[in-house]
């Protein structure tokens, strides 16, 4: 069965971060799972301990405590929650929780919104990519000023949206999911809501999320790629992560089957463990 370790942070500085280690660890690379702006990592992490079994991998949640990184969702933000994470990638190898393979990354609702700008501002970071239900996107065109699209406009987002435009093929070259819950149609209180992202985004997740797929199939063709990005809609459930695990087979596409090989760690420092059944 997986272990389950708890790796103390410093605040503003090194989040703290929840370790999945499979029973029989498989030669794949770690999956980094980002939590939403309700911070259920302990939640996360006990829906996704089997699935460590199941493929072999180790799984990473890092939390962004509200405290320090109040608006992490950003990635490139005030708080620079972008910075924190590889931090605690580089400490993670060091202390050989996790091997030198390139990591895959998954986030539900704020943590999707943070995956997709953190790989896309560090596009040689991390690999494979599962987007769920973010509240709202950075579309890779130029119909916007950062952080809503790759336009200029914001004196303080200037380098952050050239970034963007720099690494917009490495950031979509490669594969990503893209996956919204049906029933995901509420205007909830965590649901950006302001005029300017209703018009340029859609009313909904669901609208959202099918509107930046397009966009990002469309710039994956301008560029000449052959695109490997795909878009799911999930059966019966809405917007909850417990939801959708259970009524949406979430898990298979949230830490799926890796494919490339990792060297695995070779000492581990244990701080606490827990047997996850």
């Amino acid at each position: 069965m997986a272990q389950v370790y708890f790796r103390p942070g410093v605040p503003g500085a090194l989040p703290e971060a929840w370790v999945i280690q499979p029973e029989v660890a498989r030669r794949a690379p770690p999956v980094l799972v980002v939590h939403g702006l309700n911070r259920e990592t302990e939640l996360m992490t006990r829906l996704l301990a089997s699935q460590a079994d199941v493929t072999g991998r180790t799984i990473v949640l890092p939390v962004f405590d509200r405290t320090s990184w109040p608006r992490f969702q950003r990635a490139a933000g005030k708080d620079r929650a972008d910075w924190a994470l590889l931090s605690l990638l580089e400490v993670l190898r060091s202390e050989g929780w996790i091997g030198d393979a390139t990591p895959d990354m998954s986030g539900f609702s704020g943590g999707a919104q943070f995956v997709h700008r953190f790989a896309w501002l560090y596009p040689d970071v991390v690999g494979r990519l599962c987007l769920v239900a973010p509240g709202w996107w950075t579309f890779p065109d130029m119909r916007g000023v950062y952080p809503y699209a790759m336009g200029t406009g914001c004196p303080n987002d200037t380098a952050a949206a050239f970034r963007l435009r720099a690494n917009l093929m490495r950031f979509l070259d490669r594969d990503i999911t893209v996956m919204v819950g049906e029933l995901d149609v509420q205007q909830d209180r965590n649901l950006r809501q302001d005029p300017y992202v209703m018009e340029q985004q859609g009313s909904n997740r669901v609208v959202r999320a099918r509107m930046w797929t397009a966009a990002a199939l469309r710039a994956s063709r301008r560029l000449g790629l052959s695109p490997r990005i795909r878009f799911e809609l999930m059966r019966e459930c809405g917007h909850g992560f417990g939801d959708c695990v259970a009524n949406g087979a979430l898990v298979r596409s949230f830490v799926p089957f890796g494919q490339t090989p990792s060297r695995l760690p070779t000492t581990k420092m244990h701080l606490r463990l827990e047997e996850v059944a």
